[in-house]
């Protein structure tokens, strides 16, 4: 820490501050109408608020800090009349020119009226960004801020996750009013946003400035809204709907039943003290039903308890157990069961206050409550069977801006996000906290002790294993039973940051930060064991002696990483530049083994590990296998086999990363631009620390993975040119081409034990990949009623490896690991995206987003075994269109909007998973040569082959009435 605070001193004497990623700049010159010459201490206000300026000797001026959003701004001086420009537009990190020509007038004349006109294409913008604000959001049929970020150019959506330029998913970092809100663990968003808090959306997929780090891929900047501080508004609505299809696919869809999906949200705003004190809250309740069935023809109970035997045995006068393939007989209601529900609670509290006009502080508290099931089709007719997943987000974040002078000032920013993430057995949310504490070996378990006790003092909470009737391995419903597993992962981030610039002269915007984050990380992990070596009686294993039971203990683990800035914005009148120098860290605070051939310290297979060399021959004989030889964990941790310390601790890491973009005008009305730049990405630390106990039990093959907790830095090196033009006065047309050399990915690397043929895959730093392409963006802003915007992508996408744990995987199934590029999963050559809004009658409005995407690939394999290279065909193409419209009219003095959302509109069937021999989603060749158990009927192999979990989410229609006041 001494180090933290001697680089902080230094940088707070070395830079003046200011707060980055978060405001816009408004320039321009002010000049005489007539004589053109400039105008010396004219006033620039920024109506409804307390931003200003006067003009310099050259009839200049500027004003930082301007929260994004649409103002109008007045221009005043004695002696001439006023104009006001009314619909000027600040966006984040740019900087908005506004140029005013006074005319002579005496006092008490109407002002001029104006109508600012935003250009098409931003002169100062060199690399490629999308600003999306409320009102654009608003008016789109999307309801997440992924639905958002998936319609940019460049990005792909695959498999739950989001890739931007051929990255892998988690290469993105998320941001919240300027800090940062990743989750280390797992690279997601630690706190959950709502659309209706979100003043503006910036998304930068190009080569990011120096004040962004710890991304490869890009960064998602939300600016939340703030209340206004001179009156009251406020909006409730509330959506009813339901999924609708006629396909037996999707069973119980066939009706639109309402209550399926519920989204209930609202948010108030307005002053506590007139321009002092002002509050923002907003809030959302969102139910949605799902859309894939099962059916209770079996219950996790289907097997009852047996005192005699002290078992769990089926339901039956004979107590047979028969394959879940074939049971020839249900036991429930056959009643139907949403299998992919959830249900969430999000909300998000601002307070804004102007202690005076140079000092500002705000303070958000966010949260949300999430709970659901996903699907399982072995469960699809013992739907009671699958766990339950729980998330709670909580955000606590103060931000503090203080202005030197009219051209510095600074900001503090201090954050504390918990993202604490559940998937058990219970629906009680918090049941394994709740229940009594068994300690054994002083570890305490929710409930539960390590071995040789029943896991739950609860007698209504059975285990029974899913499998406990199954003789033939795949492609099994199950008839009895549920999920054995418990995992708990808590993750507490403390975030401190101080960034700042001033405007040094006309030329130079100068920022500089440094920001310290140190991360406590929780986790428990299992897998409940049940079967004939437990006499049927469930139990948990005891951590220390089975890689199936996984803790970091009591104290958790612990890294911190720190980064400095420093970014230079350098503005000519035909040239801008931005060059900057950022500096990472972060230290792991873990260890690694010596000897990775014996890695588990409590059960060493080293034959020296165990016993003391009595003679010193190197050697363990016979005679020196004894108890009272052998050695303790203390022995093992002062000398391994080797004569080295068991562990030793994990180095820190760091990386100086220089960025480079410029912006350059070719035309009237048309610029291009160019960038470069190194970036730095600390890998996920669930990597990190896999297999925390270090343990791979003798005679286990090639079955376990280990975490590294000397994992290097992931790095990107990026090149990017563009080139912007505007066509008349409403179209622009953006044209990018760029480059990406990806290395020091996360991969394995097999191990072997010391035990012959017992491996373990280790995480290391070995994959690499490149991705290269152009994109298109063509934006039309509103005019005759209708705007919207075009992306076309083209991008090739290929590496060694899509996977960190291919090479592990390829080693367990005998697969030569790949020796060549192949294309990434996510490697969509083409994706096309458009949104259009069309206003056709006053007070209304149409939305339509259409969505393209060619065929990802897959790897072809007929009998379970690979046919070529990996990832050598390719899926079917994907096609999407959601629609929203709206009508807003009056009624008693309040706005009122009616809406309707359709998502896929024309009820699409996109195969998003194939079968691997015949790359369609509508039939596989494995009854060519499985035989078939039973004949038609639930439990046959034809049945368990319709896989409507491989299909795109048939069409939802929502119904809305909104109130604004």
């Amino acid at each position: 820490m001494k180090y933290v605070n001697k680089y902080l001193l230094l940088f707070l004497v070395l830079f003046q501050l200011l707060h980055a990623g978060t405001t816009g700049k408004l320039v321009g010159v002010i000049i005489d109408k007539i004589t053109r010459e400039p105008l010396i201490g004219a006033n620039i206000l920024v109506n409804g608020t307390n931003y200003g300026a006067s003009t310099d000797l050259d009839g200049r001026y500027y004003i930082l800090q301007l929260p994004p959003q649409t103002y109008s701004v007045t221009f005043s001086m004695i002696g001439y009349k006023d104009v006001v420009v009314k619909d000027v537009q600040i966006r984040v990190d740019l900087t908005t020119s506004l140029n005013a020509e006074l005319e002579e007038g005496v006092i008490g004349m109407d002002a001029v009226q104006v109508t600012a006109e935003r250009p098409m294409v931003q002169a100062d913008v060199t690399y490629s960004q999308a600003n999306i604000t409320s009102e654009e959001i608003d008016m789109l049929p999307v309801e997440e801020l992924e639905d958002v970020v998936a319609l940019q150019a460049g990005v792909v959506s695959s498999g739950g996750g989001l890739h931007v330029r051929g990255g892998r998913s988690g290469e993105i970092s998320y941001m919240i009013d300027g800090v940062a809100v990743t989750d280390p663990y797992d690279a997601g968003m630690a706190v959950e946003i709502e659309n209706n808090a979100i003043q503006e959306l910036q998304f930068i997929s190009g080569t990011f400035n120096a004040e962004y780090g710890k991304a490869m891929s890009g960064i998602i900047n939300i600016i939340t809204k703030s209340g206004d501080f001179r009156k009251y508004s406020g909006n409730m609505s509330s959506m009813l709907g339901s999924y609708y299809a006629n396909d037996p696919l999707f069973p119980q869809l066939d009706e639109f039943r309402p209550n399926t999906i519920q989204d209930i949200q609202g948010s108030f705003n307005g002053p506590i003290i007139k321009d002092k004190l002002s509050i923002f809250a907003s809030g959302r309740y969102k139910r949605n039903g799902g859309y894939l069935y099962g059916q209770k023809i079996f219950v996790p109970e289907s097997h009852e308890w047996n005192s005699q035997t002290n078992n769990f045995e089926y339901i039956s006068p004979s107590h047979v157990r028969w394959d879940s393939l074939y049971h020839p007989y249900g036991i429930n209601d056959s009643s139907w069961v949403s299998m992919n529900w959830s249900d969430q609670y999000t909300g998000l509290t601002k307070f804004s206050w102007i202690v005076n006009p140079t000092l500002r502080i705000a303070y958000s508290l966010s949260g949300s409550e999430t709970a659901s099931q996903g699907y399982s089709h072995a469960y699809k007719w013992n739907p009671y069977g699958r766990s339950h997943q729980f998330t709670t987000k909580l955000s606590n974040m103060f931000i503090m801006d203080y202005s030197l002078n009219q051209s510095t000032f600074f900001t503090l920013s201090l954050s504390r996000s918990v993202n604490h993430y559940r998937s058990q057995r219970s629906d009680k949310r918090n049941y394994y906290q709740n229940h009594s504490t068994v300690s054994i070996d002083s570890v305490n378990f929710f409930g539960f002790s390590y071995v040789d006790t029943t896991i739950s003092a609860d007698p209504n909470l059975f285990y029974v294993s899913p499998t406990i009737d199954d003789y033939t391995p795949g492609n099994n419903f199950e008839v009895g039973g549920h999920s054995m597993g418990y995992f708990e992962q808590k993750s507490v981030i403390n975030t401190f940051k101080i960034d700042g610039t001033s405007q040094i002269n006309r030329f130079h915007y100068l920022k500089a930060g440094f920001e310290f984050r140190n991360t406590n990380m929780s986790l428990t992990s299992y897998s409940v064991q049940l079967a004939e070596y437990t006499s049927y009686t469930p139990r948990i294993p005891n951590a220390m002696e089975s890689p199936s039971h996984n803790t970091y203990g009591k104290k958790g683990r612990n890294p911190y990483e720190y980064a400095f800035y420093l970014q230079d914005k350098i503005e000519f009148e035909d040239l801008v530049v931005n060059i900057g120098l950022r500096w990472d860290y972060f230290d792991p605070k873990w260890k690694t083994l010596n000897d990775p051939s014996d890695p588990n310290i409590n059960s060493p297979v080293k034959p020296i590990n165990r016993f003391f060399d009595l003679d010193g021959d190197g050697q363990i004989s016979d005679i020196e296998r004894y108890p009272e030889n052998q050695k303790n964990n203390q022995d093992r941790m002062n000398s391994n086999a080797n004569g080295d310390l068991w562990y030793k601790n994990a180095k820190a890491k760091s990386q100086l990363s220089p960025r480079f973009a410029l912006a350059f005008p070719i035309t009237d009305m048309g610029h291009m631009h160019f960038s470069y730049g190194h970036f730095f990405a600390i890998p996920q630390y669930s990597y990190l620390y896999t297999n925390p106990e270090f343990e791979v039990p003798a005679g286990s093959g090639t079955g376990y993975t280990m975490g590294n907790g000397d994992l290097e830095p992931q790095r990107t090196t990026q090149y990017e040119v563009g080139f912007s033009q505007q066509i008349g006065m409403d179209i622009g047309i953006e044209l990018t081409g760029f480059y990406k050399d990806i290395r020091n990915l996360n991969a394995t690397k097999i191990i072997q034990s010391f035990v012959a043929g017992d491996k373990y895959g280790l995480y290391i730093n070995q994959d690499y990949a490149n991705s290269r392409g152009i994109t298109v963006a063509l934006s039309k802003r509103s005019s005759a009623k209708i705007s919207g915007n075009v992306d076309y992508t083209y991008s090739i996408s290929e590496g060694n490896a899509s996977d960190p744990a291919a090479a592990f995987n390829d080693e367990a199934s005998n697969i030569e690991p790949e020796k060549m590029l192949v294309p990434l999963d996510w490697d969509q050559r083409h994706t096309f995206n458009t949104t259009v809004t069309y206003h056709p009658i006053k007070n209304s409005g149409l939305g339509l987003i259409f969505s393209y995407g060619s065929g990802l690939p897959y790897t072809t394999q007929y009998l379970g075994v690979r046919t070529s290279f990996e990832n050598n065909a390719r899926k079917p193409s994907t096609y999407n269109v959601d629609l929203r419209s709206y009508y807003h009219f009056q009624f008693s003095g309040m706005k009122l909007s009616l809406s309707m959302n359709v998502y896929n509109l024309f009820d699409f069937r996109n195969e998003l998973t194939v079968f691997s021999d015949t790359g369609r989603s509508t039939y596989t060749l494995v009854p060519t040569y499985t035989p078939q158990l039973s004949g038609p009927g639930y439990n046959s192999l034809d049945e368990y082959l319709i896989r409507p979990d491989y299909y795109s989410s048939p069409r939802q229609i929502k119904i809305g009435l909104s109130v604004n006041f």
